[in-house]
């Protein structure tokens, strides 16, 4: 979990935008998102986000008035899926809604290790329904990041950092996150029940708990796996938008932008000039770096990743910072550009971005900057690859159409921007 496009379309999408190319949310189809230090601690004070881009999703209990808004849940383009941490006595989040659990076809319990570039987030999945603006999807299965009820099992505590409080170390430092991706489950045919082979090849997200609280790890029909919300509204369903506008050099103590529901389905959420990238079936496309040099075929766009995350200092000559915090500490700002393609090398686009260093910009205290980058693994292909984190979307507006979905620029999934 950049500055300003060079050709990109960077203020491309609604037909009606508002200042700075930001649809105003005020429709059914678009929802308020805010960039800040995220939400309150047990402290009170802000828990230090940097680069988390939040919403308030109104969970209910399905087919009831019983609802709850969470308030700072982190909408991400890199995943799919609504999680929403527990208030549990533990996990430290807002939920205390009583939601039905999910369970298989044997009457068992269905819980989640969903796993991320960063950790894991564990918990029951459960049903609810799930509002934001006028959108609602109806009974959809959702995980409660909770550890109260299923202790983590020793599979899923090797997949790297538990991130199931609130705060800590790394801690979610979210209510939630709103996956709004490329596909319509967090998992798919891979985690899916195949009735003529043994429940085996899950990749080890989903498992089944019983009564007695033991899970183990199992195959899940897709119509219960936790899925993307936006895939089963009514209308509007074809994908979303984020707009956010520019910042400064230094950072900005808070941004306002939108998250913006459908894409050509309404006035609001025209295509526009856009460039539309296809990706391949794991939602990567290309990125050249520097423009026409070595390719990055694994490369992706993600809003709940808070920097842009590429190659090595030993690739890019620059600087590590000395916390080894996988951040960039160049001595002064370094300018850059890459090319990116779409999976089969088709379209393409020039990206400019800068690189600023970290320390400096997390000593402003500021919450939103265009110019934090960080590491991503080796050199060439299919080793390294370019993660365009929040910083890439401030300034333009970026398009995620989900798969199988059909849209004014062909059918999903795919990014434009």
């Amino acid at each position: 979990m950049i500055s300003a496009a060079a050709g990109c379309g960077g203020d491309s999408g609604g037909a009606n935008p508002g200042n700075n190319g930001i649809t105003p949310p005020n429709g059914a189809n678009v929802v308020a998102m805010v960039v800040d230090l995220g939400p309150s601690g047990s402290n009170g004070s802000p828990v230090g986000y940097v680069n988390g881009a939040f919403v308030t999703v109104t969970v209910c209990v399905p087919g009831t008035s019983n609802c709850q808004d969470i308030d700072h849940v982190l909408v991400d383009t890199g995943s799919s899926g609504l999680r929403i941490l527990a208030n549990d006595g533990k996990a430290g989040g807002k939920l205390t809604l009583q939601l039905p659990q999910q369970q298989n076809s044997a009457g068992n319990a269905i819980a989640e290790c969903a796993q991320f570039l960063d950790g894991f987030t564990w918990g029951p999945v459960q049903r609810a329904d799930v509002r934001l603006a006028g959108e609602t999807a109806s009974g959809i299965s959702v995980q409660v990041i909770s550890e109260a009820v299923y202790p983590v099992p020793a599979s899923c505590e090797s997949a790297g950092v538990d991130e199931d409080m609130l705060a800590g170390n790394p801690g979610l430092l979210s209510n939630g996150i709103l996956g709004v991706g490329l596909f319509r489950q967090d998992c798919g045919q891979a985690c899916a029940v195949d009735p003529g082979l043994p429940a085996s090849g899950n990749p080890g997200l989903y498992y089944s708990c019983n009564r007695a609280g033991q899970c183990a790890e199992a195959a899940v029909a897709l119509d219960a796996q936790v899925s993307n919300p936006v895939a089963l509204f009514p209308a509007d369903n074809n994908g979303v938008i984020l707009e956010l506008p520019l910042v400064p050099s230094t950072g900005a103590a808070t941004v306002t932008g939108s998250l913006v529901f459908g894409i050509g389905t309404r006035s609001n959420n025209g295509l526009g000039n856009a460039t539309v990238f296809p990706v391949d079936g794991s939602g990567r496309f290309i990125s050249d770096f520097p423009p026409n040099g070595t390719e990055y075929p694994g490369s992706f766009i993600d809003s709940g990743s808070n920097g842009i995350f590429f190659l090595s200092s030993s690739a890019t000559g620059i600087p590590d910072c000395p916390d080894s915090s996988g951040f960039y500490c160049p001595a002064t700002s370094v300018d850059l550009s890459a090319m990116n393609r779409g999976a089969s090398g088709t379209p393409s686009g020039q990206v400019s971005f800068s690189i600023a260093n970290a320390r400096t910009l997390f000593a402003t205290n500021n919450s939103a900057f265009s110019n934090l980058g960080g590491t991503n693994g080796g050199t060439g292909r299919g080793g390294a690859s370019f993660d365009w984190g929040l910083p890439f979307f401030f300034g333009r507006n970026v398009f995620t159409a989900i798969e199988n979905a059909s849209t004014p620029g062909g059918t999903g999934p795919y990014f434009a921007h």
